[in-house]
């Protein structure tokens, strides 16, 4: 990338040898923690009701290691596990929808 040289008198107080550092600000995109928090109540019912493919109320732990290792293959059994000990908060050894959504909003 070719660094874009400023007359001096635009150049901002960060600026080093014509570049400017990179402070976050004024940057259009939004972090995808700020995207889950702003999930609806029936956005989250939907996403729950995809993962909870049986249809019984609640995803078992055993199809919530499934779809964590889709999402990361890497996880080892030990990384899972305390996942799974985070979320499943009542140790029902199963999430349900409360616990769904302190997940997708935290």
């Amino acid at each position: 990338m070719t660094p874009v040289k400023m007359p001096a008198e635009e150049a901002p107080e960060e600026a080093v040898d014509g570049e400017e550092y990179p402070d976050g600000e004024g940057e259009d995109e939004v972090p995808e923690d700020a995207l889950c928090a702003e999930l609806t109540m029936e956005e989250l019912k939907a996403a729950f009701r995809i993962f909870d493919d049986i249809g019984e109320g609640f995803i078992s732990i055993g199809r919530f290691r499934e779809i964590l290792k889709e999402i990361d293959e890497d996880f080892t059994d030990e990384e899972l596990d305390e996942v799974i000990s985070e979320i499943d908060s009542d140790k029902s050894s199963s999430i349900d929808f409360n616990e769904f959504v302190k997940l997708m909003t935290f």
